[in-house]
């Protein structure tokens, strides 16, 4: 089985939070500024994560199915003086050669897609990162109050019907799962992160965080 992937149209997103760099993801963001050349944003949004390694003198790359946050990405780029390689491709067939990049920050994206779609998108990973390169990856929990195995379609993914979100995938896993998908990935950490309140502003969903790294 398989699901269509779709972009957000980003000019329908006005939560500021997108713009602002991951607080779980910054850490780890700050140490591949110190150790790391080349880093990829998969599932860029507005670029947020491809800004902030531009601006730290990396080489910065960005993807994103949605055309409007590309779009937004170029102009934003432009605007301020940054360089960002940023492309319209879908993440489970990313278009650039093998072993291209340190780094890989895929936050909040690799679950938009079924189990399978996560697997391809795992090995597109693996073929794009240099041996010892990392990766940081957001999977939603089965935990999240959103899933209901009885309306997924697979046991693991559940379609949106409202929103700006209609009709774009959303899978859930668990720590078992996780093991399943990274490997042969080395796991560097694993947290399970549930959100009662996210920049002043009531939240939920329970999501996991998880640091890889690619070794021979």
């Amino acid at each position: 089985m398989s699901v269509e992937h779709k972009g957000w149209d980003w000019t329908d997103v006005t939560s500021d939070s997108w713009n602002l760099i991951s607080e779980e993801f910054l850490p780890v963001a700050i140490n591949w500024c110190q150790k790391f050349k080349s880093i990829l944003d998969l599932g860029t949004g507005k670029g947020r994560h491809a800004f902030f390694f531009a601006k730290n003198g990396l080489s910065s790359s960005a993807i994103d199915l949605s055309e409007s946050g590309i779009e937004y990405v170029k102009q934003t780029a432009k605007e301020l003086g940054l360089e960002v390689n940023a492309k319209v491709a879908d993440m489970i067939s990313i278009p650039f050669e093998d072993e291209s990049f340190d780094g890989i920050i895929c936050f909040h994206t690799i679950y938009h897609t079924d189990f399978n779609g996560m697997k391809k998108v795992l090995s597109e990973i693996y073929r794009l990162l240099k041996d010892g390169g990392e990766a940081y990856l957001t999977f939603n929990s089965k935990e999240n109050p959103n899933f209901d195995k009885d309306k997924s379609i697979d046991g693991y993914t559940m379609i949106s019907s409202e929103g700006f979100e209609k009709g774009i995938p959303h899978a859930y896993v668990d720590e078992k799962d996780i093991w399943e998908l990274t490997y042969p990935f080395k796991i560097i950490s694993m947290n399970k992160i549930q959100h009662f309140i996210r920049n002043g502003n009531p939240a939920k969903g329970i999501h996991y965080f998880v640091h890889i790294k690619k070794e021979k």
